[in-house]
């Protein structure tokens, strides 16, 4: 109970911080970070891809990550080898007005999806935002988490923790890596998996990892994903990373509405009625399983 009082006071002087920022910010402004090391070329190839002019783009605060930045943040998860020696992924970050959630767009990433971006910024405590992720040339896009987080801290004021960041981080490459592994599976499974995961023990406050493991396979199946014991058990160990921070639980319940608005943004007409009955299904077997859980 004195960990969701503590969240409750979190998300309250969060939701407070976030609509002061937003109101000191035209909801048409916002802060560009560009790859260091893109050329003159390079740099015209991501506006383009951004949708925006040289002059549009010098009307944005800019920053620059750096070679550095990215070895600094990326090592531990995915080596300095696969991180590489230039900086070339950039991001436009622009602040959009309280409550329309978190919007992501990418250009020439070739290995990151969107899903995975917006699970890995939520956890980072990134909301309230349209992300625009290009890269002059297809590239992973890894490095492009460290320029959304820096350009949100820059337009908010907000300071992300090193925490937040390192797990942020930990999940956009566990989520890869299933992603490689399950070559079969749509995905965009994979991250709703670790969504409704995040949602789950943000709202209930569950850590212990025997019952992770239980709530891991149990989802899994519901969403007609297979996964091995060697699999389960790193998800359950990035959970229990997360289960240690101050997590916006509202935020991420949303998440499993925004999928379904992208599809109908792809022209992919849904039921309304069915969608949210959907969710109600999920959401209802989840939290079953989880008051058993409780109850053992």
């Amino acid at each position: 109970m004195r960990r969701i009082r503590c969240w409750v006071a979190w998300v309250l002087t969060t939701v407070m911080l976030a609509a002061m920022s937003i109101q000191a910010v035209a909801a048409e402004s916002g802060v560009l970070a560009l790859g260091a090391d893109l050329s003159d070329a390079q740099k015209a190839v991501v506006f383009a891809e951004m949708g925006i002019s040289e002059e549009e783009a010098a009307d944005y605060q800019t920053i620059y990550i750096t070679n550095d930045m990215e070895h600094e943040h990326l090592d531990a998860s995915l080596g300095a080898n696969v991180v590489g020696k230039k900086s070339l992924s950039s991001v436009l970050v622009i602040p959009q007005e309280s409550g329309s959630g978190l919007q992501v767009e990418t250009h020439n990433i070739s290995y990151c999806t969107i899903a995975m971006y917006r699970n890995a910024l939520l956890t980072a405590g990134v909301s309230d935002a349209k992300v625009i992720v290009a890269a002059p040339s297809p590239i992973s896009g890894t490095a492009a988490l460290i320029g959304a987080v820096k350009a949100y801290e820059t337009y908010s004021g907000a300071s992300v923790s090193e925490d937040a960041f390192e797990v942020a981080t930990n999940e956009l490459v566990l989520t890869g890596e299933l992603m490689d592994e399950l070559q079969n599976m749509d995905s965009d499974k994979v991250s709703e998996l670790i969504a409704y995961l995040k949602q789950y023990i943000a709202e209930h406050d569950l850590d212990n990892p025997e019952k992770l493991a239980e709530l891991v396979k149990q989802a899994a199946t519901e969403m007609g994903i297979e996964l091995t014991d060697e699999q389960i058990s790193k998800i359950v160990d990035l959970l229990l990373k997360l289960s240690k921070l101050e997590i916006d639980a509202d935020r991420l319940v949303s998440q499993a509405k925004e999928f379904y608005n992208k599809l109908d943004s792809l022209g992919i007409k849904l039921d309304g009625e069915k969608v949210g009955n959907f969710v109600t299904r999920f959401v209802s077997s989840i939290w079953n399983l989880i008051q058993s859980f409780m109850a053992r």
